[in-house]
């Protein structure tokens, strides 16, 4: 276990514990790594741990039928999930997986619960946490019931691009993620992510390239996010 000593220091929700406090916790957590596209739980599983991201990253998901997923958040090193299930211990509502290797920490329910007691300080913070979860949700929720598939599309696309060293004033996607990646956070599927970039292709409103995506024609690409027909 010494090789985990201190870890829990890298967690933004123990920022503000005594060391000591920071090793008796830390004995008390169970750890594991994860292999990148591994499953961390599932949903409605009844485990209730809370897992605390100490390397690595994962993503939380949420299943929307016609077997696709919805991402939710990604989760990233210094952070921590599955509170809920500990707080009311109902089942969980989603799933997670590793989105890259990863190390977690995980305090079992009743022990997470005994921390907020005991710490003020930590309800606080897991309060203000809950808070910033159901104001993501409904952004979520109104953008995925406001927008057509297409925009939602787009919109990832245009999340992604990023200024390209290369041209004055262009935008490019250096490593387009796989098409069911786009899907998940797009609330859509791999087919229709790739018929709506091929559309694209077809308008001169992107390029392919090797790995990445060239942005040609960003104004345009904002248009259609925005208005839906303006393709």
């Amino acid at each position: 276990m010494d090789v985990f000593d201190g870890a829990l220091s890298r967690v933004s929700l123990f920022a503000d514990l005594a060391p000591e406090t920071l090793r008796e916790i830390e004995g008390r957590c169970s750890w594991v790594r994860v292999e990148s596209g591994r499953t961390v739980f599932d949903r409605e599983s009844d485990t209730l741990e809370v897992y605390f991201v100490i390397e690595g990253a994962v993503r939380i998901l949420s299943d929307a039928g016609d077997d696709r997923e919805v991402a939710l958040a990604d989760v990233l090193a210094g952070n921590y999930f599955g509170e809920l299930a500990a707080i009311d211990g109902m089942k969980r509502s989603a799933k997670v997986i590793a989105t890259k290797e990863t190390l977690l920490a995980s305090l079992d329910g009743p022990s997470f619960l005994d921390l907020m007691r005991t710490h003020p300080e930590i309800a606080l913070k897991v309060l203000e946490r809950l808070t910033r979860i159901v104001r993501n949700l409904d952004s979520r929720v109104t953008q995925l019931s406001t927008q057509s598939e297409s925009q939602r599309i787009w919109g990832e696309l245009l999340r992604l691009a990023e200024p390209d060293p290369g041209r004055s004033e262009g935008w490019h996607i250096p490593d387009l993620p796989n098409h069911k990646e786009i899907a998940a956070w797009a609330g859509s599927s791999r087919e229709r992510v790739a018929q709506a970039i091929g559309e694209l292709a077809r308008d001169g409103i992107v390029r392919r390239k090797t790995m990445g995506l060239v942005i040609c024609d960003l104004p345009r690409l904002q248009l259609m996010a925005r208005t839906l027909g303006a393709a």
